[in-house]
């Protein structure tokens, strides 16, 4: 069998993986546009702000052009992939044409610029998942200690944790809406905006920014309210799904820009899967289309698909309970499944309950914790969870997935056990969940 891969990120790698794990015989291509294989965004902060000494120790595993040679790979850096021939099965690539039985894109996304006045590229960055990206925004902020930040997403939020550990002196945080939307209510937002502000960061909520320009090194940013002087700007404001080269051959995209895949990840054409960022994913809960640009979502559809291609649709994709995690300033946020917000949005009926427990491991100097849980009214079925804490929380969070993806009734989701030790974290979910059942009646 012959496999070409479009896209050498974590979904191309891991489907390339399955592929010759079922299939020792398989041939297969993996083209990649980028000069160096790349690492997602979110490990990208971590050399910027110190907590990793060198980027070299970023490209490990999966990252290595070794990781395809020992597995009779064909990694080819420097190669765009300029068109996709599927009546004959081929694709082109620096001239040359490569034939296939099973085509995966991996495609991943571009990073959106917003289109304001003034921009010119100078002092101006974005991140992906090319290490190049991260290179650049570095030896920017060697060079300076002021800046603003444009988004208030995880990754914009994560920069501006790694310049005040650089000692900035000013970092301006500009966020369109509230901080953390697409994860957090409001309610759960505020606790972690006076965590923001607490140590440093100007927080500048409903930004309006009406010009941007270029003054000597700097930038200047004129707001509807105010101007700011900063030595660069980094834009974190999302990204959008690569389906440019999909479109060109005539692949079906989806309501929400990404390519449409059925539950076996097969695009309109059945010989060609789509995995990762640039692949129209959907929630567990209800089935709402959407995108999820995550490296976890791209390592498990990548694993579905490669496993697909050999035996044949064997597995069929249930859809992500949309689990996240991060870590800024000593707290971890933690968020899975819909906020009240957007649920609410959608026309569900829902309650909710938020409580802060004050002491978790008191006696071995435990932090507070806030959790919010949203369920909905009529299944009476956790759909949505969000925690703040200086404890670790991504142990609760990947519980309330297991329970979202499975409909758990709430009245089963407060009889599951839970272990404890006064030396480690306490799982306090059950109060939460006890409430909502409250609630609920």
């Amino acid at each position: 069998m012959k496999v070409c891969i479009i896209g050498a990120g974590d979904a191309g790698a891991i489907a390339a993986l399955q592929i010759r794990r079922l299939d020792n015989n398989a041939e297969i291509n993996i083209f990649s546009k980028r000069a160096e294989l790349g690492c997602p965004p979110c490990e990208i902060p971590l050399v910027l702000s110190g907590t990793v000494a060198h980027w070299e120790e970023l490209v490990r595993g999966l990252r290595t052009k070794s990781f395809y040679e020992k597995r009779r790979m064909n990694i080819q850096l420097n190669t765009e992939v300029i068109d996709i021939f599927r009546k004959g099965k081929y694709v082109v690539a620096n001239g040359q044409r490569y034939d296939y039985d099973k085509l995966i894109l991996a495609l991943g996304a571009i990073p959106s610029l917003p289109s304001f006045s003034g921009l010119d590229g100078r002092n101006e960055f974005v991140l992906s998942t090319d290490m190049a990206d991260g290179i650049a925004l570095e030896n920017t902020i060697l060079k300076y200690d002021q800046a603003a930040i444009v988004g208030g997403g995880f990754i914009g939020l994560e920069i501006a944790a790694a310049l005040k550990s650089r000692g900035y002196s000013k970092v301006y945080l500009l966020a369109r809406r509230d901080i953390l939307r697409a994860y957090l209510d409001k309610d759960m937002a505020e606790i972690l905006g006076a965590v923001i502000k607490e140590n440093g960061v100007e927080l500048i909520q409903h930004a309006r920014i009406e010009n941007i320009r270029s003054q000597g090194e700097g930038k200047r940013i004129i707001l509807s309210e105010r101007e700011l002087e900063v030595d660069f700007i980094f834009f974190a404001t999302g990204a959008q799904p690569n389906v440019e080269l999909a479109r060109k051959a005539s692949l079906t995209i989806g309501e929400t820009g990404a390519i449409a895949v059925n539950h076996y990840l097969q695009t309109s054409d059945p010989d060609i899967y789509a995995i990762g960022d640039c692949m129209e994913n959907w929630d567990v809960i209800a089935g709402y289309k959407r995108k999820i640009q995550l490296a976890t979502s791209a390592i498990r559809t990548g694993y579905i698909a490669g496993r697909n291609i050999v035996r044949n649709n064997t597995i069929s994709y249930e859809g992500t309970a949309m689990p996240f995690v991060t870590k800024l300033f000593g707290h971890q946020i933690g968020a899975v499944g819909l906020t009240e917000r957007e649920a609410k949005e959608r026309g569900m009926d829902v309650a909710s309950v938020r409580i802060e427990t004050r002491w978790l491991r008191e006696r071995f100097d435990g932090k507070p914790a806030h959790y919010k849980l949203v369920a909905d009214s009529s299944t009476k079925t956790l759909i949505g969870g969000q925690v703040v804490s200086e404890e670790i929380v991504s142990g609760t969070i990947d519980k309330l997935a297991v329970a979202i993806a499975a409909k758990m009734s709430l009245i089963k989701l407060v009889q599951i056990d839970s272990c404890y030790s006064p030396h480690v974290q306490e799982d306090q979910i059950a109060v939460p969940i006890q409430r909502l059942i409250d609630e609920l009646g």
